[in-house]
């Protein structure tokens, strides 16, 4: 059996991926499915970001977060005050965003880079100091946004007559996991998962100060042999003189 290490799953993205992927069986088969995808759907990302804000137009609570400040891009003018639409220059630059999202995933290297990449795309949707504006998005919009691209996505494959039926299966089972995991990166900002009980709290103190300790016995440790070599030295320099000078 394997054991997990609890606290390096909340503190470690590599460590919290490779965990993930492991048990939904993402390897590295999958990571070529989806690359190979690329030869289909990467003409028609742009098509997926348009469907995907039309359908985040269709409810108030989807697209209340695009009528706020952006990070590094304000949504309108004090004075301006038309509604944000489809057209609208924010709405145009979170469609761009999405398609750098999607063509990324269609070429990427499976790295750590690339993890750290899906682990601030969770985090960029909620309130975050890596960001400047605080626009928070519910998880269960962002869950739901992840649901509609996965059904576009295979849909398309599945459509398609450029692969036998095996490939097309191996190529959806491969989105299907990916989804997965980037949907838990999204999710992670929002659960209370991770958070440390009081007896685990007290076991990481005790941990803490047990390291520090045997820091500072080792560093005792080191001035006591230092100091004993240096006395023995002496009382041989002591010694040496003495019988010199008796002569």
């Amino acid at each position: 059996m394997e054991r997990l290490d609890r606290e390096r799953l909340y503190t470690d993205s590599q460590y919290r991926f490779e965990y993930l992927a492991g048990f939904v069986g993402f390897t590295e088969g999958d990571q070529e499915m989806i690359h190979k995808s690329a030869s289909l759907l990467a003409d028609r990302v742009p098509a997926i970001a348009d469907a995907v804000y039309e359908k985040l137009f269709c409810y108030d609570a989807t697209w209340a977060p695009f009528t706020q400040d952006q990070s590094g891009l304000p949504v309108r003018d004090k004075a301006d005050s038309d509604p944000v639409t489809i057209d609208s220059e924010v709405i145009v630059f979170r469609k761009m965003m999405l398609v750098r999202y999607l063509r990324k995933l269609l070429t990427c290297e499976w790295n750590q880079g690339y993890v750290k990449y899906l682990e601030w795309v969770g985090n960029i949707h909620t309130t975050t100091p890596l960001k400047e504006s605080t626009v928070d998005v519910d998880y269960i919009h962002l869950n739901a946004m992840l649901g509609f691209i996965s059904d576009h996505i295979i849909a398309m494959v599945y459509d398609s007559d450029q692969w036998d039926e095996e490939t097309k299966y191996a190529i959806v089972c491969a989105y299907n996991k990916f989804f997965w995991i980037q949907n838990d990166m999204f999710a992670r900002p929002h659960i209370k998962d991770g958070v440390l009980t009081e007896e685990e709290r007290a076991a990481v103190a005790r941990k803490e100060k047990d390291r520090i300790s045997a820091i500072r016995r080792g560093i005792w440790t080191e001035f006591f042999a230092v100091t004993v070599l240096g006395a023995a030295l002496g009382a041989v320099a002591g010694a040496g003189a003495y019988r010199l000078f008796s002569k």
